[in-house]
């Protein structure tokens, strides 16, 4: 019984709900990105989804630390980080939002995004279904 249990309330629901968030936080910095496509100085942000799961799993080798009441509290922080990205070549501006490939990100981030929601809907079809077949 105890080894159903675990499969049941395994790191799926958690490790999914995660990743919903941080493919819309990746989300909200690509739109960022195209609305600033032509803003002077403007230097495009990415999320660093790897790091960033493996920063919710606890599989990191060290924590930050606050040394300044400035710092931001990053402990239990729900928000990503936002990292530079240096994909697109910069302009004259300064700017190096490249149009073309933040599309392209777009459309594969909202990709992602479905197959996590499908997922988490076939587990918690099979939570419904286990529940309800135990009555």
């Amino acid at each position: 019984m105890a080894g159903l249990i675990d499969k049941i309330f395994d790191n799926t629901l958690p490790g999914l709900t995660k990743a919903m968030d941080l493919t819309w936080q990746r989300n909200q910095a690509i739109t960022s990105n195209i609305a600033n496509a032509e803003t002077p100085q403007y230097r495009a942000v990415d999320v660093n989804f790897e790091k960033e799961l493996e920063t919710a799993f606890g599989n990191t080798t060290g924590d930050l630390i606050k040394t300044d009441a400035r710092h931001l509290d990053t402990s239990g922080s729900q928000s990503a980080h936002f990292t530079q990205d240096t994909s697109g070549a910069t302009k004259a501006d300064g700017n190096n939002v490249d149009i073309d490939i933040q599309m392209g990100k777009l459309a594969y981030n909202s990709g992602q995004y479905s197959i996590a929601t499908n997922l988490m809907r076939k587990k918690l079809g099979v939570l419904r279904r286990i529940i309800s077949e135990s009555r």
